[in-house]
C-alpha cells in the first residue's frame, strides 16, 4: 500500500472513531478519543497548517467534511495554537466540539454550564497529547493551556436543525 492509500485508510478509521464517540456522547457528556491510525493523520494535518491547499483543498477542510458526513452535520475546521503558559482564558463552548491535539500538549478543564446535564457529568480536567481527540459538547466552559506552544485542531458542528413538523392547524368542519 502506498502513503497516499494508507493515510486515506487511517483517515477512515480517525474520523470514523470520532464519529462514534458523537453517537455515544453527543449532547450529554464530554469524552476523550484516542482514535486508531492517528500516526499518519495527525502528521499530515499538523504539516499542511500555514501551507494553501492545492486547487483550493485543504487537508483540514478535507477531515471536516467527512467527519460532518459521518455525523450529519456541516463542519468548521480552524487551526488554534495554544501559548505558552498558564494564562488559560475560559471560553464557552456555544456548539458541539472536537479539539485535535495535533502537536505538543495541552490541559484542558471543563465545567458544564447550567442544571440539565445528566447525573454524573461534572468538571473534567484532562490533558490532551497528539493524537488525542477531545469532544465537547454546547454548554460547557473550556480553558486551554500549555507548558509549551501547541498546535489543535478545532472541529465545530453546525447545530442541528429541528426536525420538520407538519404545522397546519387548521380547525375540523
Amino acid at each position: 500500500m502506498d502513503a497516499a492509500a494508507a493515510y486515506l485508510a487511517d483517515l477512515e478509521t480517525f474520523v470514523t472513531d470520532m464519529a462514534l464517540t458523537f453517537t455515544t456522547h453527543g449532547g450529554r457528556s464530554a469524552a476523550v478519543v484516542w482514535p486508531r491510525g492517528e500516526d499518519t493523520v495527525v502528521l499530515a494535518l499538523a504539516a499542511a497548517h500555514g501551507r494553501p491547499g492545492a486547487a483550493g483543498r485543504h487537508p483540514a477542510l478535507d477531515f471536516a467534511a467527512r467527519l460532518g458526513t459521518l455525523v450529519g452535520r456541516g463542519t468548521r475546521a480552524a487551526y488554534s495554537t495554544v501559548p505558552a503558559g498558564d494564562g488559560a482564558e475560559e471560553t464557552t463552548v456555544a456548539a458541539d466540539t472536537f479539539l485535535l491535539q495535533l502537536r505538543g500538549a495541552v490541559e484542558a478543564r471543563l465545567t458544564p454550564l447550567g442544571t440539565d446535564w445528566p447525573a454524573g457529568v461534572g468538571p473534567l480536567r484532562h490533558r490532551l497529547r497528539a493524537g488525542e481527540v477531545l469532544y465537547l459538547p454546547a454548554g460547557f466552559n473550556r480553558a486551554l493551556s500549555a507548558r509549551s506552544q501547541a498546535l489543535v485542531l478545532e472541529l465545530t458542528l453546525s447545530p442541528r436543525e429541528p426536525d420538520r413538523v407538519a404545522t397546519n392547524r387548521s380547525s375540523l368542519v
